[in-house]
């Protein structure tokens, strides 16, 4: 088995400026680099996915806020070696899905995937300017719930993912321009030394 981290962390190193879709997503990069068991994809799940979704009424009868209520039921049934593999596929997964958001025609394949499946929904903020929002349904896989984040933060913001970069020390995820790794990394430094 993995190392285990003590819990999520709530020290998102992302810029202030990154949605909390974008913070969520990341925190899963960044989580699961060290290995995570059951807890912490239960607070995960609650304290940085779910309230990232969109709401009921915006997504009709099919999406679930109390998907991580049956997740967590459904997860008791499961022994720690697999929800370790459910964690390390999906984390498989997202990471070759963050490799296709970074060419335009692999995103709008993915995108009309997600539309098409219901897990990304366009919606219109206060101004009326369209906004993308993940929506957690009944029966998604990790990897989906993962990739809706990543897939409706695309959307929004498509150049910043054309230079998404990934620290394999850390799990830091850089975006864009300011893609470059932050020079505050511990293991990066220990490595360098």
């Amino acid at each position: 088995m993995l190392p285990r981290r003590s819990l999520v962390s709530s020290t998102i190193r992302i810029a202030n400026t990154a949605s909390p879709v974008r913070r969520a997503a990341a925190e899963f990069v960044r989580g699961t680099t060290f290995g995570w068991g059951r807890r912490e994809l239960a607070t995960w799940l609650v304290c940085h996915y779910a309230p990232c979704l969109v709401s009921d009424a915006a997504a009709g009868s099919g999406a679930s806020h109390g998907c991580a209520a049956n997740l967590s039921r459904a997860s008791a049934l499961l022994d720690d070696d697999r929800i370790e593999r459910l964690i390390l596929d999906a984390r498989s997964s997202v990471l070759c899905l963050l490799s296709d958001l970074a060419w335009p025609s692999h995103a709008a394949a993915s995108a009309r995937s997600a539309l098409d499946a219901g897990t990304v929904l366009e919606t219109r903020d206060r101004d009326g300017a369209v906004r993308w929002a993940p929506v957690g349904r009944k029966r998604m896989r990790l990897e989906e719930r993962v990739g809706s984040l990543f897939i409706a933060d695309a959307l929004q913001h498509p150049r910043d993912y054309r230079g998404v970069s990934l620290c394999r020390l850390c799990g830091e995820l850089g975006f864009g321009a300011a893609a470059a790794h932050e020079p505050s990394c511990e293991r990066a430094q220990q490595r360098v030394a």
